[in-house]
C-alpha cells in the first residue's frame, strides 16, 4: 500500500435473531471519518455518511475506502458534503482508492456527492467492486467544475475516474473517464458538448431487464430540465445512467430519479432522503 493519509473500513454483517444488519467493524484514521450509525426512515436501513476533516483532498494526499458488506445486510453508505479537490501546483494528483465486497443478498446504496475541482486540480479515482450474483449495487456519482476568479470553465488539470466491477469474480464492467481541459477541448463533440457537469448511476441487480430499462427512461422524461441523459442496458442485469448539465442539483435530479426508481422497483423501498440541506 502506499503512503496513506486517510482511511475507512466498514464491514457490516447480519445479526441472524432480528435479520437486521450491524457493524462487525468500522475504523477510520488521518484525515477520514465515518459517522456513527445513522436511520433515515421507517426501514431502519442503516446509513454511513463518510467525512474529510480536512475539507477536501489536498496535493498528493492518498486516502482509501474498505467497504465490505456480508451476507443478507443492506446499508447506505454516501458522503456527509461533496468532495473537494483543490489546487495541486507540483502536478501531483490527489488521489483516492476504493475496495467495496457485497456478499450474498446484500444491498449497498453508495450514493456520493459530486466531486468539485478547482483550479490547477488534479484527481486521480479507482474503485474496485466485487459482487455476488445475488447482490445489488446502486451507485452515483460526479464532477462538478469548481468556480475561478476569472469565470472561465474546466480550470482544473486533470479527472480520471475508473470504476471496475466484477461479478462472481469476474470483470464486467470497466468504466473509465478521463478529462483534460488542456489536452482536450471539453466543449467538444464526444466530450460535455458545450455543457459544464457531469453525473452517471451504475445499478446492478438480477432483475433488471429491457422492461425495466424502458420504463426507467418514461420516468426519467417526465422531469423537464436541462439536461442530457441516456439510459443504457448492460449485458448483464444492470444498466448505465450518464448526465451532462451546467448546474449539479439538475443533474442530480436526472441520477437521484434513477437510484430511486430503482430502489423503489427493485427494492420495494421509498424515495431516499439524505437531508443534507
Amino acid at each position: 500500500m502506499e503512503r496513506c493519509d486517510g482511511k475507512i473500513e466498514i464491514i457490516l454483517e447480519n445479526h441472524i435473531p432480528r435479520n437486521e444488519t450491524i457493524i462487525k467493524k468500522i475504523y477510520h484514521e488521518g484525515v477520514f471519518k465515518v459517522s456513527p450509525t445513522i436511520h433515515l426512515d421507517d426501514e431502519k436501513i442503516p446509513c454511513y455518511f463518510l467525512m474529510h476533516m480536512g475539507g477536501g483532498y489536498l496535493e498528493g494526499e492518498h486516502c482509501y475506502n474498505d467497504i465490505h458488506l456480508k451476507k443478507d445486510t443492506r446499508s447506505i453508505i454516501t458522503t456527509q458534503t461533496p468532495t473537494i479537490i483543490y489546487k495541486c501546483l507540483n502536478n501531483i494528483p490527489a488521489k483516492q482508492f476504493t475496495k467495496i465486497q457485497l456478499e450474498e443478498n446484500s444491498v449497498l446504496e453508495y450514493i456520493m456527492d459530486n466531486t468539485i475541482l478547482f483550479k490547477d486540480a488534479r484527481f486521480d479515482q479507482e474503485t474496485d467492486i466485487y459482487l455476488d450474483s445475488t447482490s445489488t449495487l446502486i451507485l452515483a456519482e460526479g464532477i462538478t467544475a469548481g468556480w475561478s476568479s476569472d469565470g472561465k470553465p474546466f480550470q482544473y488539470k486533470l479527472a480520471k475516474m475508473k470504476n471496475r466491477i466484477y461479478l462472481d469474480n469476474r470483470l464486467i464492467l470497466l468504466d473509465k473517464l478521463m478529462l483534460s481541459p488542456e489536452k482536450n477541448d471539453l466543449f467538444s463533440m464526444g466530450h460535455f458538448e458545450n455543457y459544464l457537469n457531469y453525473g452517471t448511476a451504475i445499478i446492478i441487480d438480477s432483475r433488471i431487464d429491457l422492461e425495466f430499462v424502458e420504463n426507467m427512461r418514461e420516468y426519467l422524461q417526465e422531469y423537464d430540465i436541462d439536461v442530457k441523459y441516456g439510459v443504457s442496458k448492460l449485458e448483464i442485469p444492470g444498466i448505465v445512467v450518464r448526465a451532462l448539465g451546467n448546474l449539479t442539483q439538475n443533474i442530480q435530479k436526472i441520477i437521484y430519479g434513477a437510484t430511486n426508481y430503482s430502489r423503489q422497483k427493485l427494492l420495494g423501498s421509498s424515495k431516499l432522503d439524505l437531508r443534507k440541506q
